[in-house]
């Protein structure tokens, strides 16, 4: 089946309203004014091993699901942080990482292996207590679990939640899954492709994934460990693999 849907894939252009979060985010931040001139990138799926394709930066295993693509080391001290992942035309000054991939490339990758986005009840927290009934999400409507972790080139994998800093308890992230949320559309443009907001760490409805441990929305929490990143412009690979189950609450 990914086979004929890589066919299809290499001929035709995807439809942005095909490939977004079929949920319209709630209380979402507007988009940029750049955001209208953003364009969708040329959509070609090329295969590279028995179950391995690529689709521009990024491979990805038909199989197993994984996908990896190329990053960079932005930042390895201070904060706060907010994002894990943005793409270098983001905000750079908030995240750890950075990347050159397309998100569309990425939410196009995310569609051939059939994972689910949805934002469920990722954002309720944001959400006043006499607004919940009405905007509020369910758990069963949210995204894919996943997972992910960071290699420098010729290093090992390293869960990402090592490279996170948790200013309330000074500890590292406590381990768990991300959430795929999947963004959304908005006037015509992918809204993660218009903003670069990728992976993020704060609570964001126009970002690809989201975490969902405690404190996902406090925005000054959150910092960059120092003594596990590599240095600022080291390269590496980021890997997205299936998880188990999303992360509501500390463990």
């Amino acid at each position: 089946m990914i086979l004929r849907t890589c066919f299809l894939a290499s001929c035709f252009l995807f439809p942005l309203t095909a490939i977004a979060q079929e949920e319209p985010p709630r209380s979402a931040p507007k988009a940029s004014e750049n955001s209208a001139e953003v364009k969708a990138p040329e959509v070609s799926v090329k295969k590279v091993g028995e179950n391995r394709y690529r689709l521009g930066q990024i491979e990805f295993d038909a199989k197993t699901r994984e996908i990896r693509l190329p990053v960079t080391v932005n930042q390895r001290e201070g904060g706060p942080i907010e994002y894990l992942l943005v793409r270098e035309s983001g905000k750079v000054h908030e995240s750890i990482l950075t990347t050159t991939v397309s998100p569309l490339h990425l939410q196009v990758v995310m569609k051939l292996l059939r994972y689910k986005g949805g934002n469920g009840d990722v954002f309720n927290r944001l959400l006043p207590p006499e607004a919940l009934a009405k905007e509020g999400g369910k758990k069963a409507d949210g995204g894919e679990a996943v997972s992910f972790t960071f290699a420098p080139e010729g290093g090992k994998d390293m869960p990402v939640c090592e490279m996170v800093i948790d200013g309330e308890s000074a500890a590292p992230m406590t381990a768990g899954d991300w959430v795929y949320t999947g963004s959304a559309v908005q006037e015509g443009s992918y809204m993660a492709e218009a903003e670069g907001s990728i992976i993020a760490i704060y609570l964001d409805h126009l970002a690809m994934f989201n975490m969902t441990r405690e404190g996902a929305d406090l925005d000054d929490r959150w910092g960059a460990r120092h003594s596990v990143i590599p240095e600022i412009g080291t390269k590496g690979f980021l890997t997205i693999r299936a998880g188990e189950k999303p992360v509501t609450k500390a463990e």
